[in-house]
């Protein structure tokens, strides 16, 4: 009798757990210049879905604004959220960070060819910066009162804002900037000190505080783990530089 209740135990058990791995995940995240194109396509991408099939779980990726990925993570209507920074997250607001990082984001002072070149926050006081929309920026970028922020709803839109002499810099990440300039048609109008980023962040795979959260960070983790060890995750991450 006791065999057969413990039998029955075990196959509730583990019915409960299947369905509990079974269900959907839910990735969000937002359009990236050559990172995330749509939820096929893009560096950022590709990575995701070769993790997602090492980590054995059905998944779906939805791209949305930046404010709308965040907006969906914050619900709780997505499991995952990426690419996340810290700077995402209001205090108190509690995520579980992915054990493997997906990259460092090192944003760069990008000015007009000929101009003086920038490079730190001190350079950038007194002077009018144009950012991003939607984009994650350092607080000590931000909170600057010395500095004067310009905002935009895109890179190229910065670029050509740039290029017309409306603000004197444009801060942004490296590869997006120079994508943005490329399909601007004014990579030779563009310069920066690729030796000095303006600030640096890690850049992560973010899940919900929970069980499931957990979970999903242990597996995802090491499925970005091994592909690193494998030289698969250099290979795709190369194809942001190839692209230039």
């Amino acid at each position: 009798m006791k065999n057969r209740i413990l039998a029955l135990f075990l196959t509730v058990f583990l019915i409960i757990s299947a369905n509990c791995y079974a269900e959907k995940v839910i990735f969000t995240t937002f359009r990236i210049p050559l990172m995330v194109i749509d939820n096929k396509k893009g560096v950022f991408i590709e990575l995701t879905h070769e993790i997602g099939k090492r980590a054995g779980v059905d998944y779906r990726i939805i791209v949305v604004s930046p404010k709308g990925a965040i907006h969906k993570f914050m619900a709780k209507k997505a499991d995952i959220l990426f690419p996340a920074l810290d700077v995402n997250f209001p205090k108190g607001i509690k995520h579980i960070k992915s054990s493997e990082l997906i990259y460092v984001k090192a944003d760069y002072v990008f000015t007009k060819k000929g101009k003086r070149v920038l490079r730190t926050m001190g350079d950038l006081e007194g002077k009018r910066i144009g950012i991003t929309l939607g984009y994650p920026y350092v607080f000590e970028l931000i909170s600057n009162n010395l500095i004067k922020i310009d905002v935009a709803s895109s890179d190229v839109l910065n670029v050509r804002k740039l290029n017309a002499e409306r603000f004197d810099a444009f801060v942004v990440e490296e590869k997006s900037g120079i994508k943005a300039f490329e399909q601007a048609g004014l990579k030779n109008q563009m310069q920066y000190d690729k030796r000095v980023p303006l600030s640096r962040q890690d850049v992560f795979y973010a899940f919900q505080s929970n069980k499931k959260g957990k979970m999903l960070s242990e597996r995802i983790s090491k499925a970005l783990a091994s592909m690193k060890k494998d030289g698969t995750f250099a290979k795709i991450m190369k194809k942001a530089s190839s692209k230039k």
